[in-house]
């Protein structure tokens, strides 16, 4: 009896020691993947193929707002043609939640961009990003945006 006491009394004690390593490994992650989002969106003002490459999972798919769906190969294809310009991106409400080796990141994002005729096109989207952890780091797997009706 004593024996199952004295166990007993140690996983008490190492409980909160335990959880206070998991709450801290969350917010770290946390703080990561927010610089990765911040990432992304300069690699995208910039159009730039390395970074792109670097943040993106080979398998990510992104869900267009019009339901259509681009690959990772489709989006190199684009940013080397340089069709693809976007010149501003706001991005508010950002909530990002850790599961294990996985992450959600939701948000509303404004971008404005360059149309066909030269004009500004602004769009506002409701999205999700899921990251996950790729052998020793984390990227981007799948994006989905949701467009928001003004």
């Amino acid at each position: 009896m004593k024996k199952i006491a004295t166990i007993f009394l140690l996983i008490c004690v190492g409980f909160p020691f335990v959880s206070a390593q998991a709450a801290d490994h969350k917010d770290k992650v946390k703080q990561l993947i927010l610089q990765l989002e911040k990432e992304g969106r300069e690699a995208t003002l910039k159009n730039d193929l390395e970074a792109n490459d670097r943040l993106l999972a080979d398998d990510w798919i992104n869900t267009n707002t019009n339901g259509t769906v681009t690959t990772k190969a489709q989006l190199m294809m684009l940013i080397k043609s340089g069709s693809f310009k976007i010149l501003t991106i706001e991005t508010e409400d950002v909530k990002v939640r850790v599961y294990r080796d996985c992450a959600v990141v939701t948000g509303l994002s404004t971008t404005k961009r360059e149309g066909r005729n030269g004009d500004l096109v602004a769009r506002q989207v409701r999205f999700t990003r899921v990251y996950a952890r790729t052998g020793t780091r984390w990227q981007v797997v799948s994006a989905q945006s949701t467009p928001v009706n003004q």
